[in-house]
């Protein structure tokens, strides 16, 4: 009985940091929305900016829009700068402009 009683109170322990720790990593993400010179204009350039910039390292999300020409990165700033998107974006042939974020 006291064994269940502890590993109960240990699991429960455990679940409420861990769910500190996500509240904690939501403080640490900032959102980058950039437009790209040259313009997306098909899927094929959102496909590349896609499955190219998911790989710097920090990167939760990407979302892009050929309507409003823009790029919106979910990053965790601890992991990331704007820097390295930008050189991320010109390895496969684009400039950045910072519309809002990356602070």
């Amino acid at each position: 009985m006291k064994k269940f009683l502890l590993s109960g109170m240990f699991l429960s322990l455990a679940l409420c940091s861990m769910g500190a720790e996500k509240k904690e990593n939501v403080s640490n993400l900032d959102t980058l929305v950039v437009t790209t010179q040259p313009v997306m204009h098909c899927m094929k350039c959102e496909n590349k900016i896609k499955s190219n910039v998911r790989f710097v390292k920090g990167t939760k999300t990407i979302e892009t829009s050929i309507s409003d020409q823009t790029v919106t990165i979910i990053y965790d700033k601890r992991k990331a700068t704007v820097s390295d998107f930008e050189k991320e974006f010109g390895r496969i042939g684009y400039e950045i402009q910072v519309l809002s974020g990356g602070k």
